[in-house]
């Protein structure tokens, strides 16, 4: 089976090659929608910049805090969160070690804090350093995202599969058909 059947596949790739590049494609292009679709549904609060302010969620669970804002902006330099419940009760953060980052041609995310919501509700978030407000603030935000890393990592390595498919199809389409004698 060896070299003929990969000599067939050759041989007939001017007739295999196009459907293996729309799947591809397709694949591809599904793929990219999912990703982009997931981020924006992961999205579960989006607030302003405000030193302090009330944040409600409508089910308990991890979060994560994530910043936005223009690329390299500095404007969250030096600033701690601090998130309690209406009652008091303080909600432990904790770093994310390994940081889900987006970026479109303006604006940029970063994953900074996890949190654990121990029940719905209301909730208050504190930017301790956030200091007097400057001109280009409503360029920036605070989200509260679901964690999509994973599910990230795995479209992505969707794309680049989805992506190696239908290159490779290009390819050997388009030498099978510039070979000399192609008739078949």
């Amino acid at each position: 089976m060896g070299n003929s059947f990969w000599e067939s596949i050759y041989r007939y790739w001017i007739w295999l090659g196009v459907p293996a590049m729309v799947v591809g494609l397709a694949a591809l292009g599904a793929l990219i929608v999912g990703v982009v679709g997931l981020v924006k549904r992961s999205v579960l609060v989006r607030v302003p910049l405000a030193q302090r302010q009330e944040v409600q969620f409508a089910e308990s669970g991890r979060v994560s805090l994530m910043i936005e804002g223009p690329m390299l902006s500095r404007r969250f330099a030096r600033i701690d969160f601090e998130l309690t419940g209406i009652d008091g009760d303080r909600v432990i953060g904790r770093r994310a070690w390994i940081r889900s980052r987006s970026s479109g041609i303006s604006k940029a995310r970063l994953e900074l804090l996890k949190y654990d919501i121990p029940r719905p509700g209301r909730y208050v978030l504190v930017m301790n350093g956030l200091g007097a407000p400057r001109e280009r603030d409503a360029e920036h935000a605070i989200l509260f995202t679901r964690p999509h890393l994973a599910r990230t990592v795995a479209y992505i390595v969707g794309i680049v599969l989805a992506s190696g498919v239908f290159i490779a199809s290009l390819v050997f389409f388009v030498l099978r058909l510039l070979e000399p004698g192609n008739s078949s």
